[in-house]
């Protein structure tokens, strides 16, 4: 009886987050009569697009000064700069002008729209995206809401088996109408969207079959893993940087120190949880460090949320459930990419930026470099040693 009751519980919970979820309304639409006009006098604005291959995501921050100055940000792969431009209001419209010397243009042009109280619309060429006025308080909220509520997603999904059903087999298919309508074009969120889903889906059916005796399925587990990081590697590759090359190495070596993927079961528990013993605690940490350090140098506006991404499948693996990381990694990120997806607003109204310059990116590439390659050692290290020893004996 009180399983039922904290079983129903969850699925309650996360009915609530589901239906907050699906609340904010994205807008798309420009409204021209002239309905909102808002004073932007002292106050910040931020919006993130797709870029061009080798840029990655672009993150923009309008900080508009009441002396027609705005200081505007931006930070894109391998470009991060910060300068004043000049700024107007005529009506509900935003004119921003850069100076002759200034190395960010992409504002000049462009016919910056109001629609609501809150968002413009960025458009020239062709080109369109959202800016969002930033409410710090809410940002960092949503910060946190995005790290409890992975986490609390995660234990409906150890507690309650018919949860992942639900989530990792129906929403996908059904909600792919309502995520093919908000325009998500970049490649790479596409695909690591449906290789989480999948492995989540995959992961399910080795908790809860037959399916998760066969070597195939515990092969196609450790997998899923590999490629969901090849993907990364991949990106990181295609822009081309010193900070990302560095990165990518630092993938390759995370993806080569999998060890032991035929001891990936589930376990006796009543949660019937997907373990993997062989997996250290060393190996998370050092995927951690590489996962933040490409999310920071490709998309820095989702950075922060990222990080709790990462937070919200580390701290159950290592203090609620040991063993149990793959499979909290899965179910966090497929529903952080399921939550952005279904409400892309809501993530790129809230973003929080991380500190950010040509010097950092370069340390957080080579942080990722260093700590991987440590891995690396402590794993084949011994096994060449032995070698060597057997030759010589």
């Amino acid at each position: 009886m009180m399983r039922n009751r904290i079983n129903s519980l969850f699925m309650a919970i996360f009915t609530l987050l589901l239906m907050f979820c699906a609340s904010g309304v994205n807008a798309t639409t420009t409204n021209n009569d002239m309905t909102y006009v808002t004073d932007i006098t002292n106050t910040v604005w931020q919006g993130t697009r797709d870029g061009k291959p080798g840029e990655g995501s672009l993150l923009y921050r309008l900080e508009f000064g009441d002396d027609n100055q705005v200081q505007v940000i931006k930070q894109s792969g391998g470009f991060n700069h910060s300068e004043a431009q000049t700024w107007k209001q005529q009506d509900n419209r935003i004119i921003i002008s850069s100076y002759a010397k200034s190395k960010i243009k992409d504002f000049d042009g462009a016919t910056l729209t109001f629609y609501a109280d809150d968002r413009v619309s960025f458009s020239l060429d062709g080109d369109s995206f959202i800016i969002h006025k930033w409410y710090e308080a809410r940002s960092y909220a949503h910060v946190i809401f995005v790290l409890l509520g992975l986490m609390l997603l995660n234990e409906l999904c150890r507690r309650v088996p018919k949860s992942n059903y639900v989530i990792f087999f129906i929403l996908p298919v059904v909600l792919l109408p309502l995520w093919m309508s908000y325009d998500v074009t970049y490649w790479f969120k596409w695909i690591k969207l449906y290789s989480v889903v999948g492995a989540a889906a995959l992961f399910t059916l080795i908790r809860f079959t037959k399916i998760g005796n066969m070597k195939l399925a515990k092969f196609g587990a450790a997998a899923f893993l590999a490629i969901n990081i090849s993907e990364a590697v991949m990106q990181d590759f295609s822009m081309g940087n010193t900070a990302n090359v560095l990165n990518a190495i630092g993938g390759i070596l995370s993806i080569i120190t999998l060890t032991g993927w035929l001891s990936i079961q589930a376990d006796k528990s009543k949660e019937r949880d997907m373990v993997w013993p062989a997996m250290t605690t060393f190996w998370i940490i050092a995927y951690d460090v590489w996962n933040i350090v490409f999310v920071y140098l490709n998309f820095p506006g989702s950075a922060t949320a990222q990080l709790m991404v990462l937070i919200s499948a580390t701290l159950p693996a290592l203090f609620i459930k040991k063993g149990t990381w793959l499979q909290a990694r899965a179910f966090t990120l497929a529903g952080s990419f399921m939550y952005y997806f279904s409400n892309p607003a809501m993530f790129e109204s809230n973003v929080v930026m991380m500190p950010r310059n040509d010097e950092l990116m370069l340390a957080a590439g080579l942080a990722s470099f260093i700590i991987n390659g440590v891995l690396a050692v402590t794993v084949f290290g011994p096994k060449l040693k032995a070698r060597q020893a057997a030759k010589t004996a």
